[in-house]
């Protein structure tokens, strides 16, 4: 019949909104929310699985993003299904999007989303194509937004995501993986791939003034910093390229580390090296204020210092005494894993 028929419906859909005082980047998102209230007569058959939770991983697949869904995975006891497509995705109680910039493109191709929990974890602030006005206003049709530390909330908040859909749960490590060790004059380590974003020139600066210290840099891609061949030729460096596997072999070598990033989610290397008793010397960024106690489990320095200062705060690292280990126990991945589950409750 005429008035089932979908090219028509959206033809007069799209019309109707023209006239009206809505903003034109919502049109595609409430025509999907009201095709999801309509699938019936649209001639929409419901699927024959219905999962409890499905990862949205996109284009994710082999970064840390996809680990974390998989760490969630593990201690989730419902169905669930890995999707590497935001389009055709199976029908689910829940979604959990890996990173935010999936969502508005999800939500356009896919009206069963508008009708299930909608959990979306949001790594750090990242230009993703869109405007602040449209992503807020995505943000806001879901039923959680998951930041990776509280200055992400209060930033989210500030910008006019709801309060009540925002959270934060810090991520995790492996405590049976990265055990504790005795510090014992060792290394001072980094472990980060090569992004601007790391302070790379902080990384190099650093390295070259403390000749009195040993450094380990555990990453990759450092071959595209513009100075990579005057960073190797440091006498107190040791650069590696590592299998994940073998990190903890590498952390046992170190009794201060340093993640000296401008911008971060994380970093999980810091929480990492934590647990291995080493003691961190961070810049404010991430959750690096939330699991730092200044002074009594690690050192913070502001992300504009110069690298002068957290040499020196490097050196006095090595006078802290107290176990590290101890402060970051509660943050394993099963806990992590546990805490999301609460919100599909």
């Amino acid at each position: 019949m005429p008035f089932l028929d979908q090219k028509w419906i959206t033809k007069i859909f799209f019309k109707v909104l023209s006239i009206s005082p809505i903003e034109s980047y919502k049109y595609p998102y409430i025509f999907e929310k009201t095709k999801s209230k309509f699938r019936k007569f649209l001639g929409n058959s419901s699927p024959a699985k219905l999962y409890d939770l499905v990862f949205v991983i996109h284009d994710a697949e082999g970064w840390i993003l996809e680990g974390i869904c998989r760490e969630i995975a593990t201690y989730f006891s419902g169905d669930y299904f890995f999707a590497y497509s935001l389009t055709d995705l199976p029908q689910a109680k829940a979604y959990f999007f890996a990173h935010y910039s999936f969502l508005p493109i999800a939500l356009k191709q896919n009206p069963i989303l508008w009708q299930s929990k909608l959990l979306v974890w949001y790594t750090h602030p990242k230009d993703i194509g869109r405007s602040s006005e449209e992503l807020i206003y995505t943000l806001n049709q879901t039923t959680k937004i998951i930041c990776t530390c509280s200055q992400f909330v209060e930033l989210l908040n500030s910008q006019g995501v709801n309060r009540q859909k925002t959270t934060f749960i810090l991520g995790g490590a492996d405590p049976k993986i990265f055990k504790p060790h005795q510090r014992s004059n060792g290394s001072v380590g980094f472990c980060t791939a090569y992004y601007p974003r790391k302070s790379p020139d902080m990384i190099f600066n650093i390295i070259k003034s403390m000749a009195h210290r040993k450094f380990i840099l555990l990453g990759r891609n450092w071959d595209q910093y513009e100075r990579f061949e005057e960073l190797v030729a440091l006498q107190n460096l040791s650069y590696i390229e590592a299998v994940y596997s073998d990190y903890p072999k590498y952390y046992a070598q170190m009794d201060v580390f340093v993640s000296p990033a401008k911008l971060e989610g994380g970093p999980i290397p810091l929480i990492e090296a934590m647990m291995c008793n080493i003691v961190p010397v961070a810049s404010k960024t991430g959750f690096a204020p939330d699991i730092i106690n200044h002074e009594k489990n690690g050192l913070l320095f502001d992300i504009d210092s110069p690298y002068e200062i957290v040499c020196n705060l490097i050196d006095q690292a090595f006078n802290i005494q107290n176990c590290i280990s101890e402060t970051v126990e509660s943050l394993s991945w099963e806990n992590f894993s546990f805490q999301v589950q609460k919100l599909l409750d």
